[in-house]
């Protein structure tokens, strides 16, 4: 089992300090690959190739630059996510009482680069090159969250390699072929809450007096935690097509990528009858990404552009930890729909050196109220975006992007088991209920140049 990252990978991650936010679109994926394209709210982004950095969402679309040309991006991102509702403890049929839990700012901020290169290798052949990132999630909770055995910390970080080539099959078609090596490190956990502790201390007696010792609780100690990480191939495709001169549409795939994280589980806190403390291993499969765009052009200066986009994420079921001695380790059942995505937007040149751009999206959550988790929180979001660029030169370009995206209030509604057979036959078991609403902030910058 690797109990350390490679000094590769952690040179990546340096290079890439990656996403640390779930409230940016569905799951936990990521869209902070183009400046230019969150200006229009990425949409149309697959068939509109004005810059490297299209060969995140398009391979074929490459295929359309006559010279070298490089791209580099960061974008800032500023989430709010804030979850307030109640924690409740019964056993069995009996409750133990109600007490308020809540959190405000449960996501940080973060840097999400992206770097891009491509060079056309003959009239029919070009290839590139980019580094950027497709998911990512940070969600943290301080240590007097009244719910804090349902969620502590969660946080997936991934970092792709992503080499592709495009060839022109004629005037108008371009197909493309790129391979995804992407390097991920992931860390869940749970912890034990100020109200577990009391809740457990308060019942001790009981059961004590019915011959059941129950544990001492310190609150703040993890009940369980996993880190781990691996590397995952994968590939992508696509297809540019341009019927005439003021038509592009596009159609691209990024196919899912199958990781086995492995590292160690830990645990401070003895309430499962398992050992939690040895190696394990995680499996977490990035979902495919399926997208469908199309550029039209409407005279010299205005075009629109739209997109839709399904993600796969029915394929992501649960979290379950495989432990050395052979052991399965539920740690949380996940049960994510597949997602859809759609966005319109619409670009103008205003002169040689500005173009502007502005768009609306709405993101499909993946999750329904009784699926919806602590540690990644998830809804339906609203983006509205506006943005620019300015030409320095006739070969370097600067584009900047703000989007402000609002995500519609929850609802969640979670039990778990923490003690089994407390009083023969009975469980002690927790409930949360509440909502989470999400609002975020990005700030994007991209430099563009061709030589």
């Amino acid at each position: 089992m690797k109990q350390q990252f490679s000094l590769r990978a952690s040179v990546c991650l340096a290079l890439a300090t990656l996403a640390s936010s779930s409230v940016l679109a569905a799951g936990f994926q990521v869209n902070e690959h183009s400046a230019n394209g969150l200006g229009r709210a990425m949409a149309g982004q697959a068939a509109k190739p004005e810059n490297a950095s299209i060969l995140a969402t398009n391979p074929a679309a490459i295929g359309v630059f006559k010279e070298a040309e490089f791209s580099a991006s960061v974008s800032f991102i500023d989430p709010n996510v804030d979850v307030d509702g109640n924690v409740s403890f019964a056993l069995g049929d009996r409750p133990l009482g109600q007490l308020p839990a809540a959190e405000d700012n449960i996501a940080d901020t973060a840097f999400v680069p992206g770097f891009f290169y491509v060079s056309p290798i003959n009239d029919e052949v070009s290839a590139g090159v980019g580094m950027f990132t497709t998911y990512g999630l940070r969600s943290d909770y301080a240590d007097d969250f009244g719910a804090l055995h349902f969620a502590d910390t969660a946080e997936v970080k991934t970092v792709t390699l992503n080499p592709a080539v495009s060839y022109k099959v004629n005037k108008q078609l371009m197909v493309g072929f790129g391979l995804n090596i992407t390097y991920a490190e992931a860390e869940i956990g749970s912890g034990v809450s100020n109200t577990l502790a009391g809740t457990v201390a308060a019942l001790a007696p009981m059961a004590q007096q019915i011959g059941v010792t129950l544990p001492a609780l310190t609150p703040g100690n993890s009940l369980f935690s996993m880190e781990g990480d691996d590397i995952g191939f994968g590939w992508n495709v696509g297809v540019f097509w341009q019927p005439t001169d003021i038509t592009s549409i596009a159609l691209s795939h990024r196919a899912e990528t199958k990781l086995e994280l492995e590292g160690a589980v830990s645990s401070q806190t003895p309430v499962f009858p398992i050992n939690l403390n040895q190696p394990g291993s995680l499996d977490l499969n990035l979902a495919a990404i399926t997208e469908f765009a199309i550029d039209q052009k409407i005279n010299d200066q205005w075009s629109v552009q739209a997109s839709a986009t399904f993600t796969d994420w029915s394929t992501f079921q649960k979290l379950e930890a495989n432990l050395d001695d052979g052991v399965d380790f539920l740690i949380k059942e996940e049960n994510f729909d597949d997602s859809w995505r759609g966005a319109l937007g619409v670009t103008y040149i205003l002169n040689d050196e500005i173009t502007l751009r502005a768009g609306y999206a709405y993101d499909d959550g993946v999750v329904s109220v009784e699926n919806r988790s602590l540690s990644i929180p998830d809804t339906d979001r609203h983006w509205f975006s506006g943005g620019m660029t300015y030409s320095v030169s006739e070969d370097t370009s600067i584009d900047v992007a703000y989007v402000f995206i609002d995500g519609r209030e929850a609802n969640i509604n979670k039990d778990r088991t923490i003690l089994r057979d407390v009083v023969p036959g009975t469980d002690f078991t927790t409930n949360f209920t509440g909502t989470q609403s999400a609002t975020a902030h990005i700030l994007s910058v991209q430099m563009n140049t061709r030589f």
